[in-house]
C-alpha cells in the first residue's frame, strides 16, 4: 500500500484552468436544465388549471353502493340531463355498486374532491356526521314523501347550511322509500322484540330504536344479509320493501311490519369546492338538474315501493300493521331515542326544531 503527501505534489496550473472551466461549464447545463424544468412545471400547471376553467368537457365522477335501485335510477336521470342541458361539456360518470369503495371510502372521496357527487342513504353517513341520521329518527316523519318535500323546501335550508359550512352540497333529497321491518317472527305486542336481532343501518339512532322496543340492532354490511338472515344470526333487517325484493331477503323471512313508516331518504351530495370551480353556468346545470329529477325520482320510488310489496305478497310474505295501540307504545318508547339523539348532537337542535314546525304546518 503507497501514501504520498499533498505538499510533495506539483500541480500544473493549466490543469487546474482546465478543471475551472470544464466545472463552469457544468454548471451552465445544470442551470440550463433546470430552467427547463421550472419551464415545463409552469406550462402544465398553467394547462391544467386553465382546463378546470375552459376545457370542453369537464368530467364528473358520480358514485353509490347499490345497483337495480331508486338511487341507481336517479344516477340515470341526472347523467341524462346534465349532459343534454350542458351539450356535451360535462360528462358525468357513473360509479354504482360500490365500484370506488366502501360508504365510508366514497364518503371520503367526496371530501377530499376525487368523486364529485355521492348519492347515498342519509343513515350510512353518521361517520361524517350524525346530525344528518335526525332524518332517519323513528316516528319524526310521517313518512319518506312528506320528509322529501319538507328537505327539498326552504324546512331544510338549515340543513343544508350545515353541510355547506363543511365543504359539502346538498343538491337534492330523493324518496327510497318507506321505512319497515321484514322479519322472520310475527308482532303482534312489543314483547315479541325481546331477546331479537334486527339489522339496522349505521345510523345510532337506528340501533336506539330497535333497543328501545326491546330487542338489538345490529349494523351489518350488505354482503352478509342473505346468509345472516337465512342462518338466524339476525331475526330480521329494517329498510324499505324494495330492498327486500330486489336482493331477495323475502325469501327468507315471512313477515313484513309496517312500522315505524319512517324515511328512507337518499341525499345527493357533492364536493362544494369542485361546484365553486365550475363556470357559473355549467355550475347552475348541475345543481338545477338534481333538483329537476325530483319529481321523477319520487314517482320511480313510489312504483317500485308499490310493485315490490305486491310480488311479496304475491310470494306469500304476510304483511301487519300495528293495533293503534301498539304503535302509540312503539312511538312512547322512541321519544327517548329522540332525547337521546339531540343530547349527544346540540348542534342538530334548530334543524331538528326547523323541521317539526314546518310539519305542524
Amino acid at each position: 500500500m503507497c501514501y504520498c503527501r499533498m505538499r510533495d505534489i506539483a500541480v500544473d496550473p493549466t490543469i487546474i484552468t482546465f478543471v475551472n472551466k470544464k466545472n463552469e461549464l457544468a454548471m451552465k447545463e445544470k442551470m440550463h436544465s433546470l430552467s427547463v424544468t421550472v419551464l415545463v412545471v409552469m406550462v402544465l400547471t398553467i394547462f391544467f388549471v386553465g382546463n378546470a376553467f375552459s376545457a370542453d368537457k369537464v368530467i364528473m365522477r358520480v358514485a353509490t353502493p347499490t345497483t337495480n335501485d331508486p338511487q341507481t335510477h336517479e344516477m340515470d336521470l341526472f347523467k341524462k340531463v346534465v349532459e343534454n342541458k350542458s351539450q356535451g361539456r360535462i360528462e358525468v360518470q357513473l360509479f354504482p355498486s360500490c365500484q370506488l369503495g366502501s360508504n365510508a371510502q366514497m364518503l371520503q372521496g367526496l371530501q377530499m374532491g376525487t368523486i364529485h357527487g355521492l348519492l347515498e342513504p342519509t343513515a350510512f353517513l353518521g361517520g361524517f356526521s350524525d346530525i344528518l341520521t335526525l332524518i332517519d329518527l323513528p316516528y319524526f316523519f310521517e313518512d319518506v314523501w312528506t320528509a322529501t318535500a319538507l328537505l327539498n323546501s326552504r324546512a331544510g335550508d338549515k340543513l343544508r347550511e350545515y353541510l355547506q359550512n363543511r365543504g359539502l352540497v346538498a343538491a337534492a333529497f330523493y324518496p327510497y322509500g318507506d321505512r319497515i321491518l321484514l322479519l322472520k317472527f310475527p308482532v303482534n305486542s312489543m314483547d315479541d322484540f325481546k331477546g331479537k336481532k334486527v339489522r339496522v343501518m349505521g345510523a345510532k339512532v337506528l340501533q336506539n330504536e330497535i333497543k328501545a322496543w326491546g330487542g338489538a340492532g345490529i349494523p351489518m354490511d350488505v354482503p352478509e344479509l342473505y346468509t345472516a338472515l337465512q342462518q338466524g344470526v339476525i331475526d330480521g333487517l329494517e329498510s324499505a320493501a324494495q330492498f327486500f325484493f330486489m336482493l331477495k331477503y323475502f325469501q327468507v323471512a315471512g313477515y313484513i311490519f309496517t312500522e315505524p313508516k319512517g324515511a328512507e331518504v337518499t341525499v345527493f351530495l357533492m364536493n362544494k369546492k369542485w361546484l365553486d370551480n365550475l363556470p357559473a353556468d355549467l355550475r347552475d346545470i348541475v345543481t338545477n338538474s338534481a333538483k329537476e329529477i325530483v319529481p321523477e325520482a319520487t314517482q320511480y320510488a313510489r312504483n317500485t315501493e308499490k310493485e315490490s310489496m305486491r310480488k311479496m305478497v304475491a310470494s306469500g310474505v304476510k304483511v301487519m300493521d300495528a293495533s293503534p295501540e301498539l304503535q302509540q307504545k312503539l312511538k312512547n318508547a322512541s321519544t327517548l331515542v329522540h332525547e337521546t339523539f339531540l343530547m349527544e348532537n346540540p348542534d342538530a337542535k334548530p334543524i331538528y326544531e326547523r323541521l317539526k314546525k314546518a310539519m305542524e304546518k
